[in-house]
């Protein structure tokens, strides 16, 4: 009974709350899921593992930001974000050990990552983390500059996009030349 009434509350917070859209979230965890059904390299996985952990944090940010502000509060919150996704990816297996990438790097790693024993996937978190960050990030700064006016409607989206299928398209460019 507490769901039924819990529920409705929740998306009165969300429309309130005019944060990153919950559509880039979603859409996030939706290539996540499309990539492991079929087959995609974990380091794409990773990517829009990564994509999911920077737009949740900043909608959780702008949230928090009608009740506290801080300076680099965006940070705070996506380093909070990236060590709550990767940690239970860590101890849950799905991210390789640390001993086992320096034991076999060509294995596990890419981009010369293996020597500091970050694996694939967690490549993937990184360069969607920081990515979509910068797209957003991107994003905000040009519409600050046109005084709150977007270059074109969901310009915040589409820099998603256009950085997930731009990080995509290197990394997948990283795995066919190794």
């Amino acid at each position: 009974m507490k769901k039924f009434f819990l529920f409705p509350l929740f998306l009165t917070l969300i429309s309130s709350v005019r944060a990153h859209c919950p559509l880039c979230t979603g859409a996030a965890i939706g290539g996540v899921a499309l990539a492991r059904v079929f087959g995609v390299d974990d380091s794409i996985s990773g990517l829009f593992m990564g994509a999911m952990v920077a737009s949740t944090a900043l909608w959780f940010s702008k949230l928090a930001k009608k009740k506290i502000n801080f300076k680099f509060q965006d940070a705070a919150f996506i380093v909070a974000s990236f060590f709550l996704t990767v940690i239970p990816f860590y101890a849950a297996g799905l991210i390789t050990n640390v001993d086992m990438v320096k034991s076999m790097p060509e294995h596990h790693a890419m981009l010369g990552l293996g020597v500091f024993g970050i694996d694939k996937l967690l490549t993937g978190i990184l360069f969607g983390t920081l990515g979509i960050w910068f797209a957003l990030w991107l994003s905000d700064a040009i519409k600050e500059n046109r005084n709150n006016k977007s270059l074109w409607p969901f310009q915040g989206v589409s820099f998603v996009v256009i950085a997930c299928a731009a990080l995509s398209a290197f990394l997948w460019g990283v795995i066919k030349w190794m």
